[in-house]
């Protein structure tokens, strides 16, 4: 079970990554100019994480998860995925931060930086 402590933990290992705030006033992370990483909250107050991913079949390759990626927004060229985060692990928390990051700030930006960093 993952939480926003552990997007905060793994989000500020990434080179150039740095805490902001959305719109809403709830915490979030940016590359650069872009945030790859955004709390949200569900109706009964559980978190969400907000992140992008550039694979327009997103919504088809998750079906079957609806439980936890509660909502997707495909757009015309890119997706964004809300995850509740007590039912991802770190690992996968992880994967979907670099796919983000990668995403929204350029994967050149992220250097070596990989799931090892962020899991150790």
């Amino acid at each position: 079970m993952a939480t926003w402590a552990d997007v905060e933990q793994m989000a500020e290992r990434l080179p150039g990554a740095e805490p902001t705030v959305a719109l809403d006033g709830r915490p979030a992370w940016r590359a650069g100019r872009h945030m790859f990483a955004r709390l949200r909250l569900d109706d009964g107050g559980g978190e969400l994480l907000q992140v992008w991913t550039d694979a327009m079949d997103t919504e088809q390759a998750l079906a079957g998860r609806r439980d936890t990626f509660v909502h997707i927004d495909t757009f015309r060229f890119r997706v964004t995925v809300w995850a509740r985060l007590d039912l991802l692990d770190r690992r996968e928390l992880a994967e979907l931060l670099l796919e983000s990051y990668d995403v929204r700030g350029g994967p050149r930006r992220r250097g070596g930086v990989g799931l090892t960093d962020l899991l150790s």
